[in-house]
């Protein structure tokens, strides 16, 4: 019997792992960011503040989710227990509560904490007080609150530091949310390149996001915050640009059948500055090609400078809307 024994477990050893779970469906499909706004120093600072009209419109444009970028490292002591302002909790309540009330899923992001990007070291004990504030604060929400660990990994925050943080985050969140959907990108600024190094542990509600704001001379082409942004006037359109486009979709697709676990396009937008006809092309296209691999997306941005939505008109941009949306615009005249 022994010798059959080890034939059975050479056997084992020699089979090939098993094939990754089928990936879960993330329902965020057809989501749009509001920046520039909870993410400022304080909600106002820059551009402006969201107001319950905004999300509304929102949900009548026929978006199902609001990705909300937030500065909480702004609004958290410094010191331990890194306590975050009661009254911003109160506000950051109350926006939830109107997306929930127009039946958007809310997905709520760290952003802005460039402290732990140029020193890891000092601010990884706040950066996990504060997500262990949010997790306990929010623990009995609704399974529409989705957590996105942290915004655009970037400069020292990379790598095994990232994954290691990473990590540590996911755990404690998973204390108190032991079923919520948390959302995770790779380093270099949440890069599609970042994502494929990405060694993020299995997880049936996780989800793996990535940025596409290629090619960067079209998309931030006259960008007000670069002392040297792109000139204005580059176009967007040609066979090779379109193909390149849907290439990285099919990339990002391939991530998720590697994987078992969701991938979400969580950013992606142009500068108002590129031409209008070029803009449209590329938000088309980009829809086009993440419907063809089943990849939900949030689009960039509400109201800040690649906006959909203009605070100045109060209006849709409704060429680039329709541009985004499609037959779901079409349903709604």
């Amino acid at each position: 019997m022994r010798p059959f024994i080890c034939f059975l477990f050479l056997l084992s050893a020699c089979a090939p792992s098993p094939a990754p779970a089928q990936a879960a469906r993330f329902p965020a499909g057809r989501c749009i960011n509001m920046a520039n706004a909870l993410n400022a120093p304080n909600e106002g600072d820059w551009t402006y503040r969201i107001e319950q009209s905004h999300i509304e419109m929102v949900a009548q444009a026929g978006f199902d989710s609001i990705r909300v970028p937030i500065a909480w490292s702004a609004h958290a002591a410094h010191v331990a227990p890194y306590s975050i302002e009661p009254e911003f909790f109160t506000r950051i309540d109350q926006v939830i509560s109107q997306a929930f009330d127009n039946d958007l899923m809310f997905i709520l992001d760290v952003h802005n904490f460039e402290a732990l990007n140029e020193n890891p070291a000092r601010e990884t004990p706040r950066m996990r007080a504060i997500w262990q504030q949010i997790a306990w604060h929010y623990a009995n929400a609704p399974d529409g609150l989705v957590f996105e660990l942290l915004n655009e990994p970037m400069g020292k925050m990379k790598g095994r530091r990232w994954e290691k943080l990473m990590r540590q985050l996911i755990a404690d969140i998973r204390q108190t949310n032991p079923d919520r959907w948390l959302i995770v990108g790779g380093d270099n600024w949440n890069s599609l390149d970042g994502l494929a190094r990405l060694d993020a542990p299995y997880d049936r509600r996780l989800v793996l996001t990535y940025h596409d704001y290629e090619p960067y001379e079209f998309t931030h082409q006259g960008a007000s915050w670069f002392k040297n942004p792109p000139p204005v006037g580059t176009s967007w359109g040609t066979a090779k640009e379109q193909a390149e486009l849907r290439a990285r979709a099919a990339r990002a697709a391939r991530i998720r059948d590697k994987t078992g676990m969701p991938v979400w396009l969580g950013e992606f937008g142009s500068h108002q500055k590129a031409p209008a006809a070029s803009r449209v092309r590329w938000t088309k296209a980009m829809r086009h090609a993440l419907a063809a691999e089943d990849i939900g997306w949030c689009a960039f941005d509400f109201a800040a400078e690649f906006s959909f939505w203009s605070p100045a008109t109060q209006s849709w941009n409704r060429d680039l809307l329709d541009a985004l949306l499609g037959d779901q615009m079409e349903l709604r005249q």
